[in-house]
């Protein structure tokens, strides 16, 4: 009979939740570029006159030509 000690009984528990955790990760970022994708073509759609009615048409507009990777 072999027996296993209490340090290596842990790593097989602890290894799932990292990769959860890493998986959680990559979704949740996928998710946020998703918003962004969706924010800035709607400010894309938006009219000069609603777009000056927001107050800050140079910010919307380095807004709108940002890839969706960055914040």
């Amino acid at each position: 009979m072999t027996t296993q000690s209490a340090s290596t009984r842990e790593n097989v528990f602890v290894e799932p939740r990292r990769f959860g955790s890493s998986w959680r990760r990559i979704i949740e970022t996928l998710w946020e570029w998703r918003r962004r994708i969706q924010s800035r073509h709607e400010l894309a759609t938006l009219s000069e006159l609603e777009l000056k009615d927001i107050g800050y048409p140079a910010r919307v507009e380095a807004e709108k030509a940002k890839p969706f990777w960055r914040a």
